[in-house]
């Protein structure tokens, strides 16, 4: 079932906010947006589990790249999941790079599903399921 107005504009806020703070380097405030066992899988051999081991992937992007990534959630669509208080937020996450003196060049397309539960303080991720499209 589609969801409410008010429900897709928070979320679609808060994959904003996702790709804006992975992006910033900003490793508190891009875990925050997760639920404390939140669950990333898809972008390492292994999920990535729990607030701290997600804390620590904004950290790994500035050391690889600095500040020169530049996430973009598109497309996005959500369904309520077992309540109103679960959200499946299908979106495409595309992410590019921008080195100093060079245009924009694409680093990878995500399809992802990502789910959202509302707390106290909002919405948070449960899980975030990257699907790499490669073309190959």
């Amino acid at each position: 079932m589609p969801v409410s107005t008010d429900d897709y504009v928070a979320v679609a806020d808060h994959i904003a906010r996702y790709c804006w703070k992975v992006d910033a380097g900003d490793a508190d405030g891009w875990a925050d947006l997760w639920l404390e066992d939140g669950v990333f899988t898809g972008i390492s051999p292994e999920p990535i589990v729990g607030r701290e081991a997600l804390r620590q992937v904004p950290i790994g992007i500035k050391a690889s790249v600095g500040y020169t990534m530049a996430h973009k959630g598109v497309n996005i669509f959500c369904d309520y999941g077992e309540s109103k208080d679960v959200i499946k937020a299908h979106l495409y996450n595309f992410v590019t790079t921008w080195m100093s003196g060079e245009p924009g060049k694409p680093n990878v397309m995500a399809r992802c599903v990502m789910t959202l539960v509302r707390t106290g303080g909002g919405w948070k991720i449960k899980s975030n399921e990257a699907d790499l499209l490669t073309g190959a």
